[in-house]
């Protein structure tokens, strides 16, 4: 291990101990859970991601889902319920890891993880204020917190809002010093030590829990629970593994190699069932966290292990100063990094791209705010698909190929209606799946009174087209017939084909009138065109 890599993790270690214990109290857990999962869930998953300096710790959108997944559950069933759930990550993450499962992350539109990270940020704000302010509301929802304590001032606690607004200004100030890297933890202990010293009456992290002078002992996730706990802990995962994938696709290992991201799934899993069983909250890959390590200078794996020990040598030796630090002080450290999340010039650029994007946008980052995350995160999945549908619909296109000379095929608009005795070379642009297909059956040429008519629809480059287009096949192959007339297929890849064969449709148009894609693009289309010809001159003659 080198200098470098004992610096960047004690520099990565004193800045998440705060964030980890701000980040488990947002999640309404005690602080120490926090703490725990950077103990065990961060230098498991150090020695086993693909990426060598991408730390694995406690991230507040996380968080945000981990309260909502433990809502249902209070006094020790809550710590089981923890226990069960993070486990139950670890579980899923190393399931998509083994999967392959990488590639998924492309389906998370852009305009989703834009209105979904939005709504975090100002989540993680909202759901602060009572802390901040001293007041506690009856109310679950964190706008309702924030209108219950607007419409009710004098429950303010004066003192306690003071320190909060001192430990914002420290931090701010600090973060303009050289010391800038370690500034909230510098803030945090200043504060701590001014309220200590003051004697201030305001809640601490000792009156939400005492903090244990030993290492966490194993606890075994409840089997009873899994299934209660299935989709959020489906749902944390991924929310893990959204973060984890920009990293992976951001940040290069020392040797300039980017790392497999399905690693970096299995590498996290492993990191959680860790953290579980040693009590601790789930964990993932932390953007700040990793660029914290990165600035430092960390040259492998070994900088975010570190923070493994350094936790436990604070929790052996500090307990009774942690159990000190205001919680006013650790809602303002959350409410600085709420703020800072938002990314204003991001969400300006999704809208001006697409406003129907901005719509969903709006809606995801709208449903973060009142419903637990995954379900808003879903929502706005649910709505982009139907949007793509939509719209890969609308970009249908039906053009007919005329020949020219030495095999060319020159394009122009299909005809509305098909013409007795001749050929017509037809392509399909666009998706033909689903309402695709649909919107191209539509375009076709109308075949209704045009006698001996053959039409050649050319695939090239379809290798799954779905049934829904097969129906519209099959429906416009007996509509030609009715007028003795044929349809031919051309470009039909070996996939295609086993569909046809598999649907009985190749039995239905003829075997005869397919023609098989080769190497030479226009190959097949030639073959169909004159076989095309061939049956017209028959009938002529």
């Amino acid at each position: 291990m080198s200098a470098r890599d004992v610096g960047a993790g004690l520099a990565n270690a004193v800045a998440n101990i705060p964030d980890a214990m701000a980040n488990a109290v947002l999640a309404g857990l005690s602080p120490i859970q926090g703490l725990y999962a950077l103990l065990a869930g961060t230098p498991a998953a150090a020695l086993t991601t693909g990426s060598q300096v991408m730390t694995v710790a406690v991230t507040a959108a996380m968080a945000l889902a981990v309260g909502d997944a433990l809502l249902p559950f209070a006094g020790d069933d809550r710590l089981v319920a923890l226990v069960t759930l993070t486990v139950l990550v670890g579980v899923v993450c190393i399931v998509l890891g083994a999967l392959k499962a990488a590639s998924l992350m492309r389906f998370v539109p852009n305009a989703v993880m834009r209105g979904f990270l939005a709504g975090v940020a100002v989540a993680i704000v909202l759901g602060q204020i009572p802390a901040l302010v001293g007041v506690e509301s009856r109310h679950a929802n964190k706008v309702a917190r924030l209108v219950d304590i607007v419409l009710h001032p004098l429950r303010i606690d004066l003192t306690t809002l003071a320190l909060g607004v001192a430990t914002v200004a420290l931090i701010l100030s600090v973060g303009r010093t050289p010391f800038a890297k370690g500034a909230m933890a510098l803030s945090l202990a200043a504060a701590t030590a001014l309220a200590a010293v003051l004697g201030l009456e305001i809640t601490t992290v000792g009156d939400i829990s005492s903090i244990p002078r030993a290492l966490p002992a194993p606890i075994l996730p409840k089997l009873s629970l899994v299934l209660a706990l299935a989709l959020p802990a489906v749902a944390i995962a991924l929310i893990a593994l959204i973060q984890s994938a920009g990293i992976s696709k951001s940040v290069p290992n020392p040797d300039g190699t980017y790392p497999d991201m399905d690693r970096d799934f299995l590498g996290q899993g492993i990191g959680n069932i860790s953290a579980g069983l040693l009590q601790g909250m789930p964990v993932g890959g932390s953007v700040s966290s990793t660029a914290t390590n990165v600035q430092a200078g960390a040259e492998s794996r070994l900088a975010s292990f570190m923070i493994g020990p350094t936790i436990a040598a604070v929790l052996l030796l500090f307990g009774d100063v942690v159990e000190l630090v205001p919680m006013t002080c650790l809602a303002a450290i959350l409410i600085i990094v709420g703020v800072r999340a938002i990314d204003l010039q991001s969400v300006l650029a999704v809208w001006q791209a697409d406003p129907q994007s901005g719509v969903i946008m709006g809606i995801t980052f709208a449903g973060t705010l009142v419903m637990p995350i995954q379900y808003a995160v879903g929502l706005g999945v649910a709505l982009s698909v139907v949007r793509y549908v939509y719209r890969s619909s609308l970009d249908v296109r039906v053009v007919e190929l005329e020949p020219l000379p030495h095999g060319r095929l020159q394009e122009r608009p299909a005809p509305l209606r098909l013409r007795s005795d001749d050929v017509t070379v037809l392509e399909i642009y666009g998706t033909v799946y689903f309402a695709g297909a649909q919107a191209a059956e539509q375009l076709l040429p109308d075949p209704a009174g045009a006698r001996n008519a053959v039409v050649v629809i050319r695939l090239r480059g379809r290798t799954d087209t779905g049934s829904t287009f097969l129906e519209v096949l099959r429906r416009y192959n007996s509509r030609l017939v009715q007028e003795d007339g044929a349809l031919l297929l051309a470009g039909v890849s070996p996939q295609l084909s086993y569909q046809l064969e598999r649907t009985r449709l190749a039995e239905e148009l003829g075997r005869e009138n397919l023609f098989y894609a080769t190497r030479v693009i226009t190959d097949s289309t030639t073959r169909a065109i004159d076989a095309a010809r061939e049956r017209q001159r028959g009938i002529s003659s």
